[in-house]
This record gives C-alpha cells, sequence and structure tokens, in this order.
C-alpha cells in the first residue's frame, strides 16, 4: 500500500521539477512554501531566499495593493482564472507574471502557476508606441497636406475661371484632371485626418436610439439617395450603449459603400437591421444588392487603403471601412462581411458590452 502511495508522489514531484511554468505552493501566512526550479531560472533568487521572506516584498510596489486584494479573494475559497502583476528580479528588475491560482482551505495554502509574459508585455508596449507613433505622424502628415492643396485648387480655379479662353483644349482637360486629383488628395487627406483622431477622441457611451442615428445617417446621404433609384429598408433596431456621433459614422459609411457598389443596379436596395447571435447579443447589419466581392479577399476590406475594385469604376479613398472596423473595435465589438461576387454584400457588426437583443427589443 505504501508503495502504490509513493510512486504517484515521486511522479509528481518529477513534473514539479521539470516543469517550465513557475509552480509555487503558498501559505495564508504571507510565505512561499515550494517552489519548482523556474522560480530561480526566471528570477534570479534561490529558492531558500524566497521562501525566507514574505513573497509581498518581492512584488512591485505598484501591483502590491491588487495583489493583497486577490490573495484576500482566494482566502475566502474562490480560484485565481487570471491575475498579472510584477516580481522583482536579483539584478533589481522586473519580470510581468500571469497566475492561475486554487486554495485549499483545509491545508490553508495556496497552490499557483505562474507564467513568465515579459516579453509579451515588452512586445505590446512597443506595439503600442508604434502606432501611437504612426497615428501621430499621420494626423501631422495629413493636416499639414491641407494647406498645399487648398492652393492648388485654389490655383488651378482661377485659371479655369479667368484663362479659359486662353487655354486649348488639351490643356483645360489638363487643369481638369489636376483639380479632380487635387479634390480627391483633399477627400484621402480629411478621412485620414478622421481616421487618426478615432483613438485620440474620447467615448462617450450613452444609452442610443439606433433609429435615430441611421435616420441621421441617411439625412448625411440625402444626395445620393436623391441621385439615382434607392430603395432603403429599415428593420427592427433595439437601442445599444454606444457613442451617438462614432456609430452614426459607421452607418453612414457602410450604407454609402452599399449605394455606392450597387450603381449598377435598379432600383438599388439597402437593408438595415438586426439579429440576435447564438448567445442573444445584438448584431446590427447593412446588406446591398450590390456588385459584392468574393470572399477570400475579405480579409483587406478593413486595411487602410485596401480596395476589392477599381479606383476607376468606384470612387472612394480607401479608408472608410477601416474606420467603421475601429469605430466598432473602441465600443468592444467585432464586424464581418458575408458577400458573393454579383450578388450583393452584407455587413455585420456587434457593439460589446450588454447588448442583449431580446431584452433591448422588449
Amino acid at each position: 500500500m505504501t508503495q502504490e502511495i509513493t510512486v504517484p508522489n515521486e511522479e509528481l514531484s518529477r513534473f514539479f521539477r521539470l516543469s517550465i511554468d513557475m509552480l509555487a505552493v503558498a501559505g495564508f501566512d504571507g510565505f512561499f512554501k515550494r517552489l519548482n526550479p523556474s522560480w530561480e531560472r526566471t528570477l534570479g533568487w534561490s529558492e531558500a531566499e524566497l521562501l525566507a521572506r514574505p513573497y509581498m516584498e518581492f512584488i512591485h510596489p505598484d501591483d502590491r495593493e491588487a495583489t493583497l486584494a486577490e490573495a484576500g479573494k482566494i482566502a475566502t475559497g474562490l480560484d485565481t482564472i487570471h491575475f498579472e502583476n510584477r516580481y522583482r528580479c536579483q539584478d533589481g528588475s522586473y519580470r510581468w507574471l500571469a497566475w492561475t491560482a486554487s486554495p485549499s482551505m483545509s491545508e490553508e495554502r495556496i497552490y499557483a502557476v505562474a507564467r513568465d509574459i515579459t516579453a509579451e508585455k515588452r512586445a505590446s508596449e512597443e506595439l503600442r508606441l508604434a502606432n501611437q507613433e504612426l497615428e501621430a505622424f499621420a494626423y501631422t502628415v495629413s493636416h499639414d497636406l491641407r494647406a498645399p492643396l487648398r492652393a492648388i485648387n485654389g490655383f488651378v480655379q482661377i485659371l479655369l475661371d479667368e484663362y479659359a479662353a486662353e487655354l486649348q483644349g488639351e490643356a483645360r482637360r489638363y487643369l481638369g484632371l489636376v483639380a479632380g486629383n487635387a479634390q480627391l488628395m483633399g477627400r484621402l487627406v480629411d478621412d485620414l485626418l478622421r481616421f487618426s483622431r478615432l483613438n485620440r477622441q474620447p467615448m462617450r457611451r450613452q444609452p442610443v436610439e439606433t433609429r435615430r442615428v441611421v435616420d441621421r445617417a441617411l439625412e448625411q446621404l440625402r444626395s445620393s439617395i436623391e441621385d439615382r433609384p434607392v430603395e432603403i429598408s429599415i428593420g427592427q433596431l433595439p437601442p445599444c450603449r454606444g457613442d451617438a456621433n462614432l456609430l452614426e459614422q459607421v452607418f453612414v459609411n457602410l450604407v454609402g459603400n452599399g449605394i455606392k457598389y450597387s450603381r449598377g443596379r435598379t432600383p438599388a436596395r439597402i437593408e438595415i437591421g438586426s439579429r440576435a447571435d447564438a448567445g442573444g447579443q445584438t448584431v446590427y447589419f447593412v446588406k446591398d444588392n450590390g456588385t459584392g466581392f468574393d470572399m477570400n479577399y475579405a480579409h483587406k476590406l478593413f486595411g487602410v487603403f485596401q480596395r476589392l475594385h477599381r479606383s476607376e469604376d468606384y470612387e472612394g479613398t480607401g479608408v472608410g471601412l477601416a474606420i467603421v472596423q475601429r469605430i466598432v473595435h473602441r465600443h468592444g465589438g467585432r464586424i464581418w462581411p458575408e458577400a458573393e461576387v454579383d450578388h450583393g454584400a452584407t455587413f455585420f457588426f456587434t457593439l460589446g458590452g450588454d447588448q442583449t437583443w431580446q431584452a433591448k427589443a422588449a
């Protein structure tokens, strides 16, 4: 009987020693009781050094309050699914650890697994800074381009207005091309500025009447709607929580896209509505009967300057859907398309948080 018990314990000890994760047994008294070798490999302290002092002494001062709160929760019998804090190494540096822990109330022990996530944290911070610098660069460049573009447009218009009689046909055509491209560049600059500002402007999340937001978006698009036959049907749109101005931009861009890519249809049909997903969350959608696209290239849709159709066929800057995606992501939601070539496209999006379809529709 003794041998049957001893063998499994030896196996467990072997796994404990060999694990690349940092395994720990801690007491409710605030001291480690047992640690595997990964602790010394990661932090540089010997097991004896780590066992001799309260573990709070090794934790970054800024993380101690949160760690005490988490330890207090564990002491009541609750598991820790995920918790992060920083531990001091022997050389004075700190490493980020991600924790999972479970208490044994009868033993007054905490059994925990920690994983070194310092590299992931560093990479995430570097990416955040790079994106911040890129957005600042885009904002600066876009802002600085406005003045010369205004000058180009102004001088071209003067030439066309005051010297038209002296210009040959080809010269007038070339000036028209310059004016058209300068205007396109102006729209591109405006879209870039709008895109770069999205992460800068504060979110004003509040109860929103979605139908009212859609009505305002359609008012912005009135000239496009009245320009040719367009049928727009609006289904049930439950209220939501979000930034009304940003959500208006989402519908302006999605409906505007639907109208643009339904140009060859008579009439163009746009459907705006919602449905519930399997978990009961509201999913909004905008559907058109336009040219559609090959879903094999759907991953390109939300990139800045990415287009699936030729600019000669459909005007635009290639920034609109990138703006939509960023707004949806800022709301904690997601966006995805469904489409078929020559059979239209549908864009679905959620807004995250408590957006339960049944509750809102009631």
